[in-house]
């Protein structure tokens, strides 16, 4: 399967984005790894209060753990954190899409309509970066529209997390047409002003990415024996 041509890039990340790619990533941080301010504070080039506000929004995302007088420590990234993640999403997005099923308006129809299409012309242009952007901001119309905002933040808190994540284990064209697909969909049951048909189809859209990102992370483990694989167009060593 081809991977999607352009990159996924954010241009310059801040230091929440960098420490996130960076424990996400397994560059420096393992799992269990103490996680000190003065040090991150000497890695990053910056001051003590960049540092905790970093540490208090990956706190937030899981992907730090916290305890009294032990300070910070990393979390494991592993396929049990990611499916629990991707569950819980998928039980306030199908909740969500059933509201907003009942609230549609035609000007909010036409409203999502518009994003539908700008995700797609950002896959037909291969642009990951763009197509994730445009996904994200299609479901934060639906989420509005919904008007639940504690759900709303649940969601929010992730998607950072989880864009980095779909940037670490690389996202592949045919993922992006399924997505193309479920939108379509989805538009269809909001159209007919049917919340259990839109309930339905999120829940499996959900369901779809997580199984697809466990088995690129999958793909991406280290084998057993320590050993390194090897990518046979690159020459390189996996990660």
């Amino acid at each position: 399967m081809r991977k999607i041509d352009k990159p996924i890039h954010d241009g310059e990340p801040d230091i929440t984005d960098r420490l996130r790619d960076a424990i996400i990533n397994r560059q420096e941080f393992d799992a269990g790894a103490p996680l000190r301010i003065d040090a991150l504070a000497t890695r990053f080039g910056v001051s003590h209060m960049p540092i905790r506000a970093a540490l208090q929004r990956l706190e937030s995302e899981g992907l730090i753990v916290a305890q009294p007088n032990k300070g910070a420590r990393v979390a494991a990234v592993d396929e049990t954190f990611v499916a629990e993640l991707l569950d819980v999403r998928m039980l306030i997005e199908s909740y969500l899409a059933r509201r907003a099923a009942g609230r549609m308006t035609p000007q909010w129809l036409e409203q999502l309509e518009t994003l539908r299409a700008r995700h797609e012309e950002a896959v037909a242009r291969g642009d990951a970066a763009e197509a994730l952007t445009a996904n994200r901001d299609f479901h934060a119309a639906i989420h509005h529209i919904a008007a639940n905002r504690d759900a709303s933040l649940i969601l929010e808190r992730h998607w950072r997390l989880i864009r980095a994540l779909w940037k670490r284990y690389g996202y592949q064209a045919d993922r992006f047409a399924g997505v193309v697909a479920d939108h379509r969909l989805l538009l269809a049951a909001f159209a007919a002003g049917d919340g259990e048909a839109a309930a339905a189809v999120t829940a499996a859209h959900t369901a779809r990415a997580k199984l697809v990102l466990l088995n690129r992370m999958r793909e991406h483990a280290p084998p057993a024996d320590g050993s390194q694989t090897f990518d046979a167009a690159t020459k390189e060593p996996h990660e």
